[in-house]
C-alpha cells in the first residue's frame, strides 16, 4: 500500500515550509508521496516549493497557471489526483489548519475495510482551536441538513480533510470546480455504495496568510455578496446530486 497526500494551495508561502516539514516527520510505516497543487500563487509560494523540492525526495509539485483571479480547488484536487500514485489518497489543506497526525487514524480506517474517510471537527473526540463563531454554527447547520437529507453516515461531510481508496476516484466522476468538490466527493461516493467512515481531527485557525479556498470571512461583502454566492453553489450541487440519490435508491 502506498498513500498519496494532496495539497491544494494558493499563497501559502508562510505556511507550506512548515506543513511539508510536519508531514516529512511523521513515521506513517507506508511508503507514501506529498503532491502539492500550487493553484495560480502570486507570492512567492511557487518559489519556496522548488527549493523544498530538493531537500524533499517524496515531493512532487503541480503549477496551476491561468487567471492570478481564478482559484480552483475543485480543478487542483482533480490535477492532484491524476498524477498520484498511491493505493489511497488523502487531502487536506495547505493552511496548517489540518493536523498530518490525524492522517495515521485514516490510514487504520481504510485498512478496516472503509472506501472513504473522512476528518470530522464535529464528533468526540475533536479539537476546534479558534474557530470563528458565526463559521461554526453555519457549519453546523449546513452539516446536518445535507447529511439528513442524503442519509449521510457522518457528522462533518463539508470538511476537505478526509482520505479516499484510489478506485473511488475510478468510479467517481467530479464536476466542481471550487469548494463545493468537498460535498460532490463524498455524496457521489455514498451514491456508488463505498463504505464510508468517520474519525475525530484537530482543526486550528490559521495564523499567517488568508483564506482563500471557499472561506467564511464576517464582513459587508461575504454577508450580502460571497455568502448567497456560495450558497447557490452548494444548492445547485446538492439538489442536482439529491434528485441522483433518489433515483438510485427507486431502481
Amino acid at each position: 500500500m502506498k498513500l498519496s497526500i494532496i495539497i491544494p494551495i494558493h499563497n501559502e508561502e508562510k505556511n507550506i515550509y512548515k506543513l511539508l516539514t510536519s508531514i516529512k516527520k511523521i513515521k506513517f510505516k507506508i511508503p507514501y508521496e506529498i503532491i502539492v497543487v500550487n493553484d495560480r500563487s502570486t507570492d512567492g509560494t511557487g518559489t519556496l516549493l522548488n527549493k523544498l523540492k530538493k531537500r524533499i525526495k517524496t515531493l512532487s509539485i503541480i503549477h496551476r497557471t491561468g487567471d492570478s483571479d481564478t482559484i480552483e480547488i475543485g480543478y487542483a484536487i482533480t490535477a492532484g489526483t491524476k498524477v498520484a500514485k498511491g493505493d489511497m489518497f488523502t487531502i487536506m489543506m495547505g493552511d496548517l489548519s489540518d493536523d498530518p497526525k490525524d492522517i495515521a487514524k485514516m490510514i487504520k480506517k481504510i485498512n478496516e475495510g472503509y472506501d472513504v474517510v473522512c476528518g470530522s471537527r464535529l464528533i468526540k473526540g475533536s479539537r476546534l482551536i479558534n474557530y470563528p463563531p458565526l463559521k461554526l454554527v453555519m457549519m453546523k447547520i449546513y452539516n446536518n441538513l445535507f447529511s439528513f437529507a442524503f442519509n449521510l453516515p457522518v457528522k462533518d461531510f463539508s470538511n476537505a480533510f478526509k482520505t479516499y481508496k484510489r478506485n473511488v476516484f475510478k468510479k467517481v466522476k467530479l464536476n466542481s470546480k471550487e469548494f463545493e468538490i468537498t460535498a460532490e466527493m463524498l455524496i457521489k461516493a455514498h451514491i456508488a455504495g463505498f463504505k464510508i467512515a468517520e474519525v475525530p481531527v484537530s482543526w486550528i485557525n490559521r495564523k499567517s496568510g488568508k483564506s482563500k479556498f471557499g472561506s467564511f470571512n464576517l464582513s459587508f461583502k461575504f454577508l450580502f455578496y460571497q455568502l448567497p454566492r456560495i450558497g447557490f453553489r452548494y444548492c445547485a450541487t446538492t439538489i442536482k446530486l439529491y434528485f441522483q440519490y433518489l433515483f438510485s435508491k427507486l431502481r
